[in-house]
């Protein structure tokens, strides 16, 4: 019941966050109008795994569930005129080189489909040699002139290994969503 409860809190305050544009708030630069793209610091503050109730959680945030986890490198997030754009970004190991198309998704937000990392390591302790495909989509909403909020959508396919030590997911592909905050550096 505890989890039903919790599921249903997560689904309205995602239903929110992209429900409705969030006032200014605090932010001297509370206009979405005012963004023209950037370098930004992508913190994820929380991931829902779908695919193993929790077991891959460390990929995204290494210091558990409750320690938002900022990415190793800035990521480039181009001005809506300058959209679509098609360049590679460095998240942190394993994810290195992923190329992304930006598009302008409408009603102050940027989206990617579709990125595609062929070969990631799920984690060399607990899984051996086992790699999966990971597809990525992402839905950011420009708050202000400074900061982003949204999901991405991780669906994890094709879980291949030597050592046999592959997990056995309940469906494939299936799918991890993380919540991200960014903050233009």
């Amino acid at each position: 019941m505890a989890f039903r409860r919790a599921m249903a809190v997560a689904v309205v305050l995602v239903l929110a966050l992209f429900g409705c544009k969030p006032p200014g708030g605090d932010d001297d630069d509370g206009d979405p109008g005012q963004y023209d793209g950037g370098e930004f610091q992508f913190t994820t503050v929380a991931v829902e795994d779908g695919c193993l109730d929790g077991a891959l959680e460390a990929l995204f945030m290494p210091d558990g569930p409750s320690v938002p986890n900022p990415w190793t490198y800035p990521v480039h997030l181009p001005a809506f005129e300058d959209t679509p754009e098609t360049y590679p970004i460095d998240l942190r190991e394993p994810f290195m080189g992923i190329v992304v198309t930006v598009e302008d998704g409408g009603d102050d937000r940027l989206r990617v489909a579709d990125a595609v990392m062929e070969s990631v390591l799920l984690g060399e302790e607990q899984y051996g040699d086992c790699v999966v495909t990971m597809t990525a989509g992402v839905d950011l909403q420009v708050v202000s002139a400074s900061r982003c909020e949204g999901t991405i959508a991780i669906a994890l396919s094709d879980p291949r290994g030597d050592d046999g030590r592959c997990p056995v997911f309940d469906q494939v592909p299936c799918t991890m969503t993380l919540t991200v905050e960014a903050e233009e550096i």
